[in-house]
C-alpha cells in the first residue's frame, strides 16, 4: 500500500513539474514586452487562417498568445506565439 502511494505521489510531482517546465519555457520567449510594441489578436487569426488553421479561441498566457484550434491538417493544436514577431514559441503536441 504504501509503495502505491509513494508512486502516485511521485508520478504526480513529476508530471507538475513537466507542466510547469513547459509553462516556464514560454514564458521565457514571450515576457515582458511592452502591450503597444504587440501585434493585434485579429492579425495572429489572419495569419493562421491563411494558413489553413481553424483557430477557436485565443487568450493570453504568460506574455505571449495562447491559441487553441485546428492546425491545416485538422489536427487539435494548444500553441503559443510571441506577441510582437507572431512566430510560433512552442511546437504543436
Amino acid at each position: 500500500m504504501k509503495l502505491k502511494r509513494t508512486l502516485l505521489i511521485c508520478s504526480t510531482f513529476l508530471g507538475l513539474a513537466a507542466v510547469g517546465s513547459a509553462v516556464a519555457q514560454h514564458a521565457e520567449k514571450c515576457a515582458p514586452i511592452p502591450k503597444q510594441e504587440w501585434k493585434p489578436q485579429a492579425e495572429l487569426e489572419r495569419k493562421l487562417a491563411n494558413q489553413g488553421w481553424k483557430v477557436s479561441r485565443v487568450k493570453i498566457t504568460n506574455g505571449c498568445y495562447e491559441v487553441y484550434g485546428k492546425n491545416e491538417k485538422g489536427g487539435k493544436v494548444e500553441v503559443f506565439f510571441h506577441p510582437k514577431t507572431l512566430e510560433l514559441v512552442t511546437a504543436p503536441k
